[in-house]
């Protein structure tokens, strides 16, 4: 039996080899085409980043507080363009058309100079020149009332700098260069890995079965001395075993062009040490393994339904969108993966993977994460044998 399901599989390699779009889904993408997109993504990144560093952001100034020390102060400042305004509602107007980054309408009721001002400031929150342009305005106020209140402590002959003040603050980040780039790493890999699996299945697996059937040369592998089950496992292990070497260089080419060019990856002011060790590759390959099986075993069930290729990757189209948006969504990670849901498939390898690139995988995330797979995968195995077998489906007009 093994000796069939090796000739059979060795045959859909050597096929698999042959295809130009397979070897373009498989090698070239992975290897090629993913450093390239980092390459584009870390230039654009860097040029922004300048940008952003060197913005000097445009203020819409609505007056009404008359206050000529603040005024004094604002038109001195080198990191703001203060525009004034006679009116808030011409002010408005101008922010939304785009103007200006931050509207600031100072209002005062009593105090001295530069005293007992009321400043509200408007901007779009969704906008991101917007809301760094506003930090920078709320840098420029606290500067001012850090002098307003020390130039009137020294008019009372107080020295500002020996007052106990009711409270200090620091902020110390504690996040390693190692740490960011791990955290960075599992945004990216998992998300990159299981597409490069996905799509290696759907573009072999639908060539090999449906394919076929359009083509009519599966009769011939039907009446051959192969019985259903080793035509089924043949198959499967070369959809198995490209779809695992396309995610296996997707995750090298990622890393190649991380490693190169990935340093606009980082928040501005970080850095980032982009690294993995070989057991962590070996955890991995673990979680991706039996991934690897439910895919390859569900794009066997659909091309063995379909008619046509065609239609094979009309129906693979809803499976590969649902993926998709599952691993977006860990990618993001606004949602937290704990205790039982680690039984969901496909779901629980994306969040394994990564625990594993972060070095926090729980014994009891990766147990349930196997069973819950390699349960699934096996009973996905034994379906598309027996839907292979009924031939109503196989040659279904």
């Amino acid at each position: 039996m093994w000796s069939n399901i090796r000739l059979l599989f060795v045959k859909e390699i050597i096929g698999a080899v042959r295809d130009r779009r397979t070897m373009l889904l498989t090698v070239f993408f992975p290897l090629v085409f993913y450093p390239l997109i980092l390459l584009v993504i870390g230039h654009f990144t860097a040029a922004e980043r300048t940008q952003i560093e060197e913005m000097i952001p445009a203020v819409i100034v609505v007056d009404r507080a008359a206050d000529e020390t603040f005024l004094a102060q604002l038109r001195s400042t080198a990191t703001l363009t203060p525009l004034f305004y006679p009116s808030a509602e011409q002010g408005l107007s101008d922010l939304k058309a785009g103007m200006a980054q931050v509207m600031m309408a100072m209002d005062k009721e009593s105090g001295g100079p530069g005293l007992g001002l009321e400043i509200t400031l408007y901007y779009d929150k969704t906008d991101q020149a917007a809301t760094i342009a506003a930090a920078r305005v709320r840098d420029f106020l606290e500067g001012y009332l850090k002098e307003t209140m020390r130039d009137k402590l020294d008019s009372l002959g107080l020295d500002y700098d020996e007052l106990s003040v009711p409270l200090k603050m620091h902020v110390e980040d504690v996040t390693s260069s190692e740490s960011l780039g791990r955290m960075i790493l599992s945004r990216l890999l998992p998300y990159f890995m299981v597409l490069a699996i996905l799509t290696g299945a759907m573009n072999l697996g639908a060539e090999i079965t449906a394919g076929e059937k359009e083509r009519g040369t599966i009769a011939t592998l039907l009446v051959s001395q192969l019985s259903r089950t080793e035509i089924v496992l043949g198959k499967f292990l070369a959809i198995l075993t490209v779809s695992l070497v396309s995610s296996l260089l997707s995750a090298v080419g990622l890393l190649i062009g991380i490693r190169f060019f990935g340093e606009g990856l980082a928040p501005v002011g970080t850095e980032a040490t982009f690294s993995l060790g070989l057991s962590a590759f070996g955890w991995m390959l673990a979680v991706l393994l039996p991934l690897a099986v439910i895919l390859a075993a569900l794009v066997m069930i659909v091309g063995s339904f379909a008619r046509s290729q065609k239609e094979a990757s009309t129906y693979l189209m809803p499976i590969y969108m649902v993926i998709i948006l599952v691993a977006m969504i860990s990618m993001t990670g606004g949602i937290t993966f704990s205790g039982l849901r680690f039984l969901i498939p496909v779901a629980n390898a994306l969040y394994a993977l990564q625990e594993i690139i972060l070095g926090d995988l729980r014994t009891v995330h990766f147990i349930y994460t196997l069973a819950a797979n390699v349960g699934f995968g096996g009973a996905l195995i034994v379906a598309s044998i027996r839907l292979f077998r009924r031939e109503a489906v196989l040659f279904r007009s």
